[in-house]
């Protein structure tokens, strides 16, 4: 089994876990979600790699699976985290208990680090791709302000090692 072929059984999962996220999403609340208008064009962009992709020397691949797994890894443990503690919302101002515990001890926003890491990973095998990350960035910064502001309304700052990207 090639690098390339788990990176893109990564790649699906992580489709996978988007839709069911959505899918259980209720319609009031997706209304609520800040994407930017161009997001259709990540998308559309991280897909290039399941038709052209560049070959990885040596383990730089396997490198590369690794941090799509460890992002896919640190994601759904933070969504499971958030789904015990009936906490978990797509929309910056549903939480009603903010996390500090288990993933969220370290990092402020592990969800979103999971994300990136994985479409930063997934982008070496075809660097256009790097596009769709640096706009998913932006959108997760967007994010991140809105949830500042409704934690700051709450009483609750959070800061890990992950601040540093939404600043």
């Amino acid at each position: 089994m090639s690098p390339l072929f788990v990176s893109r059984l990564l790649f699906v999962c992580f489709l996978l876990n988007e839709a069911i996220v959505l899918g259980r999403t209720p319609l009031e609340e997706r209304k609520r979600i800040i994407l930017p208008r161009a997001m259709p064009l990540p998308v559309l962009l991280l897909f290039i790699p399941f038709f052209f992709a560049l070959e990885l020397p040596g383990v730089w691949g396997w490198w590369t699976v690794m941090a799509q797994a460890v992002g896919l890894g640190t994601a759904l443990a933070a969504q499971l985290q958030l789904a015990l503690a009936q906490s978990f919302s797509v929309s910056a101002t549903l939480p009603a208990q903010p996390q500090t515990t288990g993933v969220y001890r370290a990092l402020e926003n592990p969800i979103y680090v999971g994300i990136l890491l994985q479409m930063a990973a997934w982008s070496f095998w075809m660097p256009v791709t790097f596009l769709a990350f640096a706009l998913q960035l932006e959108s997760c910064r967007r994010m991140v302000r809105e949830e500042r502001k409704y934690l700051s309304q709450l009483g609750v700052a959070h800061r890990g090692a992950d601040s540093f990207l939404w600043n």
